[in-house]
């Protein structure tokens, strides 16, 4: 499987070029009146995830808004209204643009163009995010930022930096699982106001809701129909995170898929292997136990992770998900020292690992087969998982799109009331 896909550079570019409709944009919204009862939500990942489960907290509330999905595709608006979301509009529209200009709120999970990007300020923005910041974010990582090279032109660097600083700025509440995160987000953000909240991750309610047999019942359920004839084997699941466009080095070779595949006939496991969906990556390599689960097959990971027995990733937020299972967690890092220079990272490796990753699929493939035959090296690798969950998960209730839906409500009434 192989996408071109976004580029930072290329959408910082397409930012810039767009200042002058911002600025119209922000003029408009000087003179719309905004109403209270009326929320805008969008996400990148379409009805799903954080942004769903706050939709669908936010119905539920004593007084709830009029709630309006800003859909980015025929086949997102046919999902949404499946899903009883039955108020969806273009979000390319000239109405997505009025109905954001009016909102009172807006929710997102990646970015302002999830919804009407022109038509945000003024409102209060509620950014749901996508996950706990393992890598670092925004104004906080060099590569999120770049303008392939155009940077290097006077003034244009600093343009790009005040146009995040300026876009982030106006993020009304970012809900966080943990105090852990928290001065990350902040940072990433220019969050400095106390915006920052540890309510819990509405897209993380799934991970709590129900008892562990309960939960483990629902992933198997939905992992079986892509494990063909080996719906009653042990699963691993294999996550690598996006490199900005640029290819996957953690592929295995020829030799390393023959390999997996002894490994998983002789202990009966199943590889699911799930690139992240901009990513760029040659996994062609398949069979009844090495499957491809891409994002098209199954747009949510939260409701898997309590089917799988291990999983395999490098440094995707999905692991800071995925602990609360108590299950194991192997590290696969093979740029490890080019990431953290290029990209970032918020936490020691080292820590995040329990003191070893592995830099090949030779090592990796060493290390599934001690966890599945050595009780002590599964007990150890669970009490770590263990352990970052407890710092990564303040809230386990399962109600923490309820907390975000009526923190936001209380900040449109003290807005606009």
């Amino acid at each position: 499987m192989s996408s071109g896909g976004f580029r930072f550079a290329r959408g910082n570019l397409g930012k810039l070029l767009a200042l002058p409709r911002y600025a119209w944009g922000a003029l408009q919204a000087r003179s719309s009146k905004r109403n209270p009862k009326l929320w805008v939500v969008g996400s990148a990942f379409g009805p799903a995830d954080g942004a769903l489960a706050f939709w669908r907290a936010a119905k539920a509330l004593p007084d709830p808004p009029r709630l309006v999905w800003l859909s980015g595709s025929a086949e997102e608006t046919a999902k949404a209204r499946a899903l009883g979301l039955h108020a969806v509009v273009d979000r390319d529209s000239a109405e997505a643009h009025r109905l954001t200009l009016r909102a009172g709120l807006v929710a997102v999970t990646h970015g302002f163009g999830d919804v009407d990007r022109y038509g945000v300020s003024g409102a209060v923005i509620v950014q749901l995010w996508h996950g706990a910041p393992v890598k670092k974010l925004h104004s906080d990582s060099p590569a999120v930022t770049s303008l392939g090279g155009l940077e290097r032109v006077p003034g244009v660097a600093a343009l790009m930096r005040r146009a995040y600083r300026t876009g982030t700025s106006r993020i009304s509440l970012l809900p966080t699982a943990s105090g852990f995160f928290a001065p990350f987000l902040a940072s990433a953000f220019h969050l400095i106001r106390g915006e920052v909240k540890v309510l819990g991750e509405p897209r993380t309610d799934v991970l709590f809701t129900g008892t562990p047999e309960e939960r483990g019942a629902a992933s198997r359920a939905l992992l079986a129909p892509h494990l063909g004839e080996h719906a009653g084997s042990r699963v691993v699941l294999y996550a690598p995170t996006w490199r900005d466009g640029d290819a996957d080095p953690g592929v295995p070779t020829e030799l390393q898929w023959l390999r997996i595949e002894e490994l998983c006939e002789r202990l009966d496991l199943v590889l699911l292997v799930r690139p992240h969906q901009l990513g760029v990556g040659e996994y062609n390599h398949s069979s009844s136990r090495v499957r491809l689960l891409t994002a098209q097959d199954q747009p949510e990971s939260m409701p898997l992770l309590w089917g799988l027995h291990v999983l395999v990733t490098d440094y995707s937020s999905m692991l800071v998900d995925f602990v609360v299972t108590g299950r194991p967690l192997l590290l696969l890092a093979p740029d490890l020292d080019a990431y953290r220079a290029s990209r970032g990272l918020y936490v020691d490796y080292g820590w995040l690992s329990g003191g070893r990753w592995s830099t090949d699929w030779d090592d990796v493939v060493d290390r599934l087969e001690a966890l599945f035959t050595d009780p002590a090296a599964a007990d150890a690798a669970s009490a770590h998982s263990r352990e970052l969950a407890a710092r990564f998960h303040e809230w386990t209730d399962g109600r923490s799109a309820q907390r975000v839906a009526e923190e936001a409500s209380a900040l449109v009434a003290r807005e606009f009331g």
